[in-house]
């Protein structure tokens, strides 16, 4: 039942996939987590009252599962598109001119990926907050371990952001890429860490 192949492709001595597939991948961990908290508790007639919301929310976790699974290999490709750049000469003037100019476009794709990984992780905490308020508490455990997966997933993909703003010498643009990442980390890291200490102290 397990498929090891990406797992068996991040522990290579390949650079890609990277930290950046590896939080995607979390996040759709955290995702499909919470898909199974909606899709059980929605089939339990004690829930009735809440099945539509939960099912709703099970369409929003299982579109956030296949958009972060869809990011893996769109960081890998980033990630390869800035490699790419290190790698042309740089023996006149003007190759180093190239070189710079192609390495400083790719560098925006490298951050901009990353980003769209936060967002869906993003949306998959506030799904969780909507679980851990609704949900069976046979599965609560799983809510939790659903939002603090997302929590690392989101900080794993800030990583990348940073790494490559600072690399950029557009100082705005890498200024905005930082910005974004920073509203991403805080509001649902902290809402992950609720959701979480919640569901500790509920099933201690």
């Amino acid at each position: 039942m397990v498929n090891t192949e990406f797992v068996d492709a991040l522990a290579s001595d390949a650079p890609v996939p990277g930290g950046g597939g590896g939080a995607a991948y979390a996040g759709a961990l955290a995702a499909a987590l919470g898909a199974m908290v909606g899709n059980i508790t929605a089939g339990k007639p004690k829930f009735a009252d809440v099945a539509d919301d939960m099912r709703a929310s099970v369409v929003e976790l299982d579109a956030a599962r296949a958009r972060l699974l869809e990011l893996i290999d769109e960081d890998a490709e980033a990630f390869s598109r800035l490699a790419a750049t290190w790698k042309l000469s740089r023996a006149t003037g003007e190759e180093k001119a190239a070189r710079y100019a192609a390495e400083q476009a790719a560098l925006v794709g490298a951050c901009e990926v990353p980003l769209r990984i936060m967002r869906v992780c993003a949306a998959v905490i506030e799904s969780d907050e909507f679980l851990a308020s609704n949900a069976s508490k046979l599965v609560l455990s799983d809510v939790g371990a659903s939002a603090i997966l997302a929590k690392g997933a989101l900080q794993a993909a800030a990583l990348n952001v940073h790494i490559n703003t600072n690399l950029m010498d557009d100082a705005v643009q890498a200024a905005a890429f930082n910005e974004e990442c920073a509203q991403l980390l805080a509001q649902p890291c902290d809402a992950a860490q609720a959701i979480y200490d919640k569901v500790v102290a509920a099933i201690k």
